[in-house]
């Protein structure tokens, strides 16, 4: 990525990606969260997935590591080849509303609580999580989403990785729509005895559900990091349970 740029929209891209991102046919989105200081984790996601997707979403806590990670691929030519064109970001529950990304100059960087993106013609919204109770579910989520008229939801805030496939509210008669909502887990303080995992989304324009996976970021015996598919908890997930 050669241009470190916050659009109005507050997406970090290229002139024009936005609208690119949003006509493809297929679009490849790789989905990272809670980070909580791992921008080393972060980066070495970055190296391995990020030069086949058409866009990075990032779903909070942890917005200095995403940031921190954008200041070294000015100095990293590698690094920077491998950061896709379309970058997306909130707030989390642990996050600033503004941050200051160190370029040649100082640039002012501001955090949405809320996001939305189009990929291949599909609504996407990205947000923490923490608003809508996602320790006990994601009822308040999916009824936010289907107001904002999202057909895919990145969350958050729970360390877990979860997607579940819901049936829309209402629609036309006759028709049964659905949404997606998808937790890539964390990948630096995973909970519930799993392990740092984050996802890949393939959003299709003629295709009403994404496809994904997971992968799972752990030591080799040679202390080598390494990425393995990892298969998330089904059902809902409720930490009080």
């Amino acid at each position: 990525m050669n241009e470190l740029k916050q659009q109005h929209d507050m997406v970090i891209s290229g002139t024009g990606q936005g609208n690119i991102l949003a006509e493809k046919d297929r679009a490849r989105i790789l989905v990272v969260s809670d980070s909580h200081g791992g921008k080393v984790m972060f980066a070495s996601i970055i190296m391995k997935f990020g030069k086949d997707a058409d866009a990075l979403c990032f779903c909070g806590d942890g917005i200095p590591d995403l940031l921190g990670m954008l200041e070294d691929s000015l100095s990293r030519e590698e690094l920077s080849r491998n950061i896709p064109p379309v970058i997306a970001f909130v707030q989390g529950n642990g996050d600033q509303s503004s941050y200051t990304l160190l370029t040649d100059e100082r640039v002012p960087v501001s955090v949405p609580i809320l996001q939305t993106i189009t990929a291949a013609g599909k609504k996407i919204l990205i947000t923490h999580g923490h608003r809508y109770n996602v320790y006990i579910g994601t009822k308040e989520l999916k009824a936010d989403a289907e107001k904002l008229g999202a057909d895919i939801v990145f969350y958050g805030h729970t360390h877990i990785a979860n997607a579940l496939i819901k049936t829309k509210r209402g629609g036309a008669q006759g028709t049964k729509q659905k949404i997606a909502l998808i937790n890539p887990g964390s990948c630096s303080l995973p909970r519930g005895g799993l392990p740092r995992t984050f996802a890949i989304v393939d959003v299709f324009k003629d295709k009403p559900i994404p496809e994904y996976s997971f992968y799972e970021a752990k030591w080799n015996e040679f202390e080598e990091l390494t990425f393995v598919p990892f298969c998330p908890p089904a059902g809902e997930i409720n930490l009080f349970w």
